[in-house]
């Protein structure tokens, strides 16, 4: 029952987590539209893809192999490592929105 209970709340952060990229993709995506600049908004789609199959993976696969709920974030490699590729490159998409949308500016 705990584990159950343990994947259903890693798989609701992730899924706000996921609710919070979409909104970036949309920014970027009516920036583009409005303003008729390119702001690569489909790129977002990369982070949030990594960030889906890291968060089933490691509400779902992780647990059935290791039994212990609260080792999985620390012991799974596989999923820590889509989810340090999916940060870094959510930072650098973010950072060059901002730069699109500032004009090059800050």
């Amino acid at each position: 029952m705990t584990q159950i209970f343990s994947s259903m709340l890693v798989a609701y952060s992730w899924i706000a987590a996921a609710f919070l990229v979409s909104f970036l993709f949309l920014i970027g995506r009516f920036y583009e539209v409005r303003f008729g600049q390119r702001s690569y908004y489909e790129l977002f789609l990369i982070p949030l893809g990594l960030f889906v199959v890291a968060a089933v993976w490691d509400a779902f696969l992780v647990n059935i192999y290791t039994g212990n709920p609260l080792l999985d974030f620390v012991d799974a490699l596989g999923p820590n490592l889509l989810i340090l590729l999916g940060g870094l490159v959510l930072i650098i998409l973010c950072y060059s929105l901002h730069r699109t949308m500032m004009g090059g500016r800050g």
